[in-house]
């Protein structure tokens, strides 16, 4: 271990548009080249045989879901002191160089609480776009648990899915609000709930596979457990 100093920057940001369906490696590809032609700082990963970039996604995102404020952090090296680092500034630079339609909303410096940005994650928040996805999601979730089988690498597990729901809003019949469980424990999966609703709701294969999916916000533990 060196003597190099680590700061670390929590961020917010949006996607939306084409970059939307970029899978997660892309996305944390995007950021690193991103914020290297921005001049950021950034941390390396020591020890390590292929050193990666200190850059951690609270939770990584599917293919077509849109984002609206999603946590990632960021270690910076500054055992130069003669560089020095202005936050405000540094986020005006990496947003001129990240898409459009990739956008940093917010930013602060964070102090390390002992377990990882990925650990901490506990809910998100998501918003369903599609025709009669509110009334599909009544007749589906009745109290009863709810079970949906999900193929993984040739393997089919059985997961419920109920017990993962932790508030709902249908007020919309168009637009499906729902607070979930999200990350290592009790995540729930946006395709596995759209096939509930498909299979159980009467919401049609067309509107599931044209659904607009946002997810609105991740919500993490401040404090080490």
């Amino acid at each position: 271990m060196n003597n190099t100093q680590l700061n670390r920057v929590l961020l917010y940001y949006a996607r939306t548009g084409s970059t939307a369906w970029l899978a997660h490696l892309d996305m944390m590809r995007l950021f690193s080249r991103a914020m290297n032609r921005a001049a950021w700082p950034l941390a390396w990963s020591e020890g390590a045989f292929n050193p990666r970039p200190d850059i951690v996604f609270g939770l990584p995102a599917g293919c077509g879901i849109e984002l609206e404020r999603d946590p990632v952090e960021i270690g910076l090296d500054v055992s130069n002191e003669a560089l020095a680092f202005d936050l405000e500034d540094a986020v005006r630079r990496l947003n001129t160089t990240l898409p459009e339609s990739v956008r940093v909303v917010d930013a602060a410096y964070t102090e390390p609480v002992g377990k990882s940005l990925m650990s901490r994650v506990f809910a998100a928040t998501y918003r369903i776009e599609a025709l009669g996805v509110s009334s599909a999601y009544t007749k589906t979730f009745t109290g009863a648990p709810v079970m949906v089988e999900h193929v993984r690498k040739k393997k089919t597990t059985t997961v419920e899915l109920t017990s993962k729901i932790m508030d709902a809003d249908v007020s919309d019949d168009n637009t499906l609000l729902i607070v979930c469980g999200a990350g290592s424990v009790n995540h729930l999966r946006i395709d596995l709930l759209l096939k509930a609703l498909v299979r159980d709701g009467g919401l049609s294969p067309e509107g599931a596979a044209g659904a607009r999916l946002v997810r609105e916000s991740v919500l993490i533990n401040t404090v080490s457990r």
